[in-house]
């Protein structure tokens, strides 16, 4: 199978990120045209599977601040998978790449990784700077790589 290119996001029909509704299907939508998904709820697993990982690797305070900018059925999802403390953990990329493979349907680290990597770009363009910033303090080197 041939895995297809990654695809700006020139949907005129598509909202801006700065301008959105702010919405899951808004943001799962994108990630779908971007990777080119063949369904809705295929995005939307990819899509809540990496944010759950995220929120596990950040810091208690930083995950709340992000869900002031993420559509709120993900922001109580990312508030949920921090533990107790508020401390961010590190976690290589091939751990975390390897966590969202057991939630979606391929199993090719590389292509996960391709559709990882899409998902922190979005969200990277959803956040504000601050937060942008923020995060890319608390990630890993090989995690930042792929948001950026």
């Amino acid at each position: 199978m041939t895995t297809p290119p990654v695809q700006q996001d020139e949907n005129p029909d598509d909202p801006d990120p700065a301008r959105s509704s702010q919405t899951l299907a808004a943001f799962s939508g994108q990630v779908q045209r971007r990777l080119g998904l063949e369904t809705p709820s295929e995005a939307e697993v990819l899509v809540r599977s990496t944010l759950n990982e995220l929120g596990k690797t950040v810091s208690q305070g930083l995950a709340q601040d992000l869900t002031v900018s993420l559509p709120p059925e993900l922001s109580a999802e990312l508030r949920a998978q921090r533990p107790k403390d508020d401390a961010a953990r590190a976690v290589s990329k091939e751990a975390f790449v390897d966590a969202v493979s057991g939630h979606v349907g391929s199993v090719d680290a590389e292509e996960v990784e391709r559709q990882v990597e899409q998902v922190l770009r979005l969200l990277r363009e959803w956040l504000p700077e601050d937060q942008v910033d923020r995060t890319l303090e608390q990630l890993p080197g090989d995690l930042v790589a792929l948001m950026r």
